[in-house]
């Protein structure tokens, strides 16, 4: 795989597993620690071993900020067979926390995938013990579940217990769409990711993952499906166009206009 593209300080390239050197793996290992508690050794090669491919996010200097590890899976529900892209392992250092090139290499790297076979169904699956994992697909793709909205119809709870069966057979439960894993499950450290009261207050969306997902501070899952189409790369850059290319200078233009009187008056005088 060749995909790469540089997106701010970060270039992201999209590699096989088998293609990583012990470098590479040594590197994500730290990351991965750094910002997670329980992550051993060999957990973290036994995982990143049953994954297909990884985005790898390297500065300036070539030195690897931050990684998702991707596998697709197949499953066929009522005589329909669906594809799904899982993101499994996914962290970025903390000075290039808000960067789009993760977002981007994974647009990308779905929309690839989509062209393969473009009848067939393609489902994003990621799982989110993180409130900012959860919102990366609310906030990004129109058709994801779970949602404050609405409750998940039963044909896409039908689509989402098999594509989740297949990834953990002993971890997930249906009935509340949380995974557990057996033993001391990895989890983010205390002071990466806490969820701030205010926004409980005013974001429905993270009140939402609070409440479905009340144990996601030990390390708890929550199961989650968005669908991918051939729309999305262009949903994607109409909305960084609004919030980059028009919002901003609208803002500019706001605070220039609310001077404007005084320096008229000083003008005239």
């Amino acid at each position: 795989m060749n995909q790469s593209a540089t997106a701010g300080k970060l270039k992201a390239t999209t590699v096989a597993v088998n293609q990583l050197a012990p470098a590479d793996r040594a590197r994500m290992l730290a990351l991965m620690q750094t910002y997670y508690d329980a992550v051993t050794e060999a957990r973290f090669l036994a995982d990143l071993a049953g994954k297909d491919a990884v985005i790898l996010l390297k500065d300036a200097s070539n030195i690897i900020q931050g990684f998702s590890t991707l596998v697709t899976v197949r499953v066929e529900v009522k005589g329909r067979r669906a594809r799904g892209v899982f993101s499994g392992d996914t962290v970025l250092d903390e000075p290039y926390w808000g960067s789009r090139a993760l977002g981007r290499a994974f647009l990308r790297y779905l929309f690839v995938e989509k062209l393969r076979s473009p009848a067939e169904p393609l489902y994003w699956l990621l799982i989110s013990k993180g409130y900012k994992t959860y919102l990366m697909m609310a906030n990004n793709f129109a058709e994801h579940y779970p949602r404050y909205e609405r409750s998940v119809p039963a044909r896409i709870r039908r689509l989402m217990d098999a594509f989740y069966v297949a990834l953990y057979p002993n971890a997930y439960d249906s009935a509340t769409g949380l995974i557990e894993t057996p033993g001391e499950a990895a989890r983010l450290k205390s002071a990466v990711a806490p969820i701030p009261a205010r926004l409980i207050e005013t974001n429905p969306r993270i009140a939402f993952f609070e409440q479905r997902n009340p144990r996601w501070r030990e390390g708890c899952e929550m199961a989650c499906m968005a669908r991918m189409t051939v729309w999305m790369p262009l949903r994607f850059a109409l909305k960084v166009i609004l919030k980059d290319g028009l919002i901003k200078p609208l803002r500019r233009l706001s605070r220039a206009l609310s001077t404007t009187p005084k320096e008229s008056d000083r003008n005239w005088r």
